[in-house]
């Protein structure tokens, strides 16, 4: 390897050689992805740059997407002249989160086609695709094949840190190849690569491609280097790695076969040589300055690196306490979320809150929690919640529970019956019966809406044994199919929108980028689906052909047809008033799946199964928001309007003709069109007044 021969030969920095960076990437510079060279074609909000006690690195973090890449090019230009005997290095660490899913498509690849351009599939199997090295998933057990052959395989320990390294000889269009750990005492997987004529040598950037649901990959200290025959001094590398209370340490990271040179913030200056510690030097400070480094290699000095040093107190960000639930009385439930991104080495929040009554006793009390916490709390008092991490100022959030809610309406799609739904204006269609899980076969096919029995019995490790049984799927696996009616858009114009299920309304669609002013009323409006005992569905389709295919993704008429998502609200509240909405999405994956006692017999426990609310997913808004229905995988189960008890409201808006529209402009009283955030204030929408408080 090349590190190897280098470590024998340019070791001593009396000798004329030594190892040239042509390109480095540690993403300690910069806190934004982009500026670091990464980008994404579809998921840039799943980039950024995250850190940890020995420095930053990048993530790409999918979420609840399907596959997504992302990749960094740093091109060819950096080789020009550069390889006299045409070899060079070049390696980068990595790590792996698997995912949520039964999709194991994660790949990465050093690519040599610098016009890179991949949308979510696999590099290699890129058309004309130009790599040098490849390393992809093939299963659940984290086997990942190497260079496109699923023969030669490892597994990857779940967020194990590695260093992919290559060794490139562009003359005999070779790539040895090693994956260590980061000690690089460990090889876990190591061999040479022929490189089919016709595909660059020059490797140009990664391109990387998680697999759907949850999936992160990261990525640190990238290099691309060669040996040369003359001095080399690299710039070093200058890290804020730790804070404690004033006290600042900077790790400084320099190659091998230099030494390092700083001037601390105190003026001392001083050399540390790379055996005293593996090419990362720990500089501690309590004293505000400059701190400058460099590096010198036999008569090479580098770059010197300026780092200006604040030793202050650094005070976390305050948590946000958001309503997540809201139910009758005082019953919410606060979900506590604060982040690290902007707080110096990113250093781990804990929560600790209290809650305690009007009376002043405390309710709850909470240590060490971590962002996301929710507290549920059901009487009137006090919510209290410390920012925490050692070595920083602590922050605090204060939330008075103080306003008692009550019910004022109840739209609960998934009990209204088929006959409701026909006097509304639905029409039967097909039950849905189907073993396919493709499109809306989803909801039969994965079986995904089911109750258990407890048994009385546990396994061996005490977990209790549950018989489960599903309730709706295919009926040739003897299940139950799910009735479906709907409303055919034809015949829902803005006051059938409005009116079916006020104060619950659907409105216009902007389809496929076509304006608002470019359709009629009737072409414009939501096609409604229901399926009783589940809720209301979007299908995804404007017009009255549902069954309508496109010829292509490029026919014109496929724009007007289909839409992804469709708008939701209820109008007659204000602001503070909560609009609580219960989706089951997934198929039925995001419905509630309750446990019956012992004893209860299948028909009694599908009885009540059917009578609860199975909407899992719960969202909370104002009554002036407004909600997304996905198409065809997800329902809205309920919708809940609370207002606070004893309160005014505002004026009831008629619901047999269409008075109200929430794109409407709003002005204050003196006729001045407000745009942004309303200040607290009384203001007329649609000439009706209405409170800010």
């Amino acid at each position: 390897m090349l590190f190897a021969v280098l470590a024998a030969f340019c070791y001593s920095n009396t000798v004329n050689a030594g190892t040239k960076n042509l390109y480095k990437q540690d993403f300690e510079s910069t806190s934004d992805p982009a500026a670091a060279g990464w980008a994404s074609p579809n998921l840039a909000a799943g980039m950024s740059i995250q850190g940890d006690e020995y420095g930053n690195y990048f993530v790409f973090n999918v979420g609840g997407n399907n596959g997504r890449n992302c990749y960094t090019l740093w091109g060819s230009d950096i080789y020009t002249d550069q390889l006299p005997d045409g070899k060079y290095h070049m390696e980068f660490e990595w790590t792996y989160s698997a995912n949520a899913n039964n999709q194991y498509s994660t790949e990465v690849t050093v690519v040599s086609d610098e016009a890179i351009a991949v949308n979510n599939g696999s590099y290699v199997g890129k058309e004309g695709s130009q790599w040098l090295f490849d390393i992809r998933q093939l299963d659940a057990d984290c086997n990942f094949a190497i260079n496109n052959d699923d023969t030669n395989t490892m597994i990857v320990e779940v967020g194990r840190w590695y260093v992919i390294s290559l060794e490139v000889d562009v003359n005999t269009r070779t790539v040895e190849w090693s994956i260590m750990d980061t000690s690089r005492q460990t090889t876990f997987a190591e061999g040479i690569r022929d490189i089919p004529e016709g595909t660059s040598m020059l490797a140009t950037g990664i391109n990387n491609l998680n697999s759907r649901y949850y999936s992160e990959c990261r990525y640190d200290n990238i290099k691309v280097q060669v040996i040369t025959d003359y001095d080399i001094a690299n710039k070093p590398t200058v890290a804020l790695t730790g804070v404690d209370g004033i006290e600042r340490t900077y790790t400084i990271s320099f190659d091998e076969a230099e030494e390092l040179h700083l001037k601390g913030t105190d003026g001392q200056e001083q050399t540390v040589y790379y055996m005293d510690c593996d090419g990362m030097y720990p500089y501690t400070t309590s004293t505000s300055g400059q701190l400058e480094a460099w590096t010198v290699s036999g008569t090479a000095e580098s770059e010197h690196v300026f780092t200006d040093v604040e030793c202050i107190m650094i005070s976390l960000p305050a948590a946000t306490a958001t309503i997540s639930a809201v139910d009758e009385g005082y019953s919410k439930t606060y979900t506590l979320t604060v982040s690290n991104a902007e707080i110096p080495t990113q250093p781990t929040l804990f929560l600790e809150y209290t809650f305690t009554d009007e009376n002043g006793n405390v309710v709850i009390h909470q240590e060490d929690k971590f962002s996301g916490e929710k507290v549920a709390v059901n009487v009137k008092g006090v919510l209290t919640v410390n920012t925490i991490a050692p070595g920083f100022t602590s922050a605090t959030t204060t939330v008075e529970n103080n306003r008692e809610y009550e019910i004022k309406d109840d739209i609960d799609f998934q009990h209204i019956t088929g006959d409701a739904y026909i006097e509304k204006g639905f029409t039967p269609m097909d039950d849905l019966d189907s073993d396919a899980t493709s499109g809306e076969s989803n909801w039969t096919g994965r079986k995904r809406m089911y109750y258990s029995i407890d048994t009385g019995e546990v396994d061996e490790e005490g977990k209790a044994i549950v018989e489960t049984y599903v309730v709706y799927g295919p009926s040739s696996q003897g299940y139950e199919p799910i009735s479906r009616l709907r409303r055919m858009q034809s015949t829902v114009d803005s006051i059938a929108a409005y009116t079916m299920f006020a104060p619950v309304y659907g409105w216009y669609q902007n389809v496929g980028g076509v304006s608002g002013s470019d359709w009629n009323e009737a072409n414009a409006t939501t096609n409604y689906k229901v399926y009783p005992g589940i809720g209301l569905l979007h299908s995804g389709v404007i017009g009255d052909n549902e069954d309508f295919k496109p010829a292509s993704m490029a026919d014109l008429s496929y724009a007007p047809i289909r839409v992804n998502n469709t708008t939701l609200g209820v109008y007659g509240y204000d602001e503070d008033a909560f609009m609580v909405v219960y989706k089951i999405d997934n198929y039925g994956g995001g419905s509630v799946h309750p446990v019956f006692p012992v004893g209860t017999s299948p028909a009694d426990a599908l009885s009540q199964y059917k009578a609860m609310h199975l909407g899992g997913v719960v969202e909370v808004h104002s009554g002036i928001e407004t909600f997304q229905l996905y198409r065809v995988d997800t329902a809205v189960a309920r919708v809940v309007v609370l207002t606070e008890k004893g309160g005014t409201g505002i004026e009831e808006i008629r619901t047999d003709k269409v008075t109200f529209d929430p794109n409407a402009p709003v002005y204050n009283l003196n006729g001045v069109r407000m745009n942004g955030t309303l200040l607290p204030g009384v203001y007329v929408k649609q000439g009706k007044k209405f409170v800010v408080k």
